[in-house]
């Protein structure tokens, strides 16, 4: 028999997406106290009810620190569900999040 077919990938743009769930960001106190800012671009992983599958640094902001929040703070966010035509329960939706650290004065 021949082998499943392996799920399909849609990468998906920031407007074709809407948070049921904002994603949590915590900054890293450490990160605060050092100064530590950038941008850390996440490769989001959903399923199509739009719950977060994996998620993967895409962009480093050159900080472990800020990376690991950006990607949890990802893994806790919720969109709406997916209704694309062709889509199946194993379809895989892919979006590539930003999420920006900077320190207010």
């Amino acid at each position: 028999p021949a082998a499943p077919a392996a799920p399909a990938l849609v990468e998906l743009s920031q407007g074709q997406t809407q948070y049921i769930r904002e994603p949590r960001i915590n900054y890293p106190a450490m990160s605060k106290k050092l100064g530590e800012t950038g941008l850390v671009i996440i490769a989001v992983y959903y399923n199509s009810a739009g719950l977060p599958k994996r998620a993967e640094i895409s962009k480093s902001s050159g900080y472990d620190r800020l990376d690991q929040a950006a990607r949890d703070a990802a893994m806790s966010s919720q969109v709406t569900p997916f209704r694309q035509p062709g889509a199946n329960e194993s379809t895989v939706y892919l979006l590539k999040a930003p999420f920006n650290f900077t320190l207010t004065k």
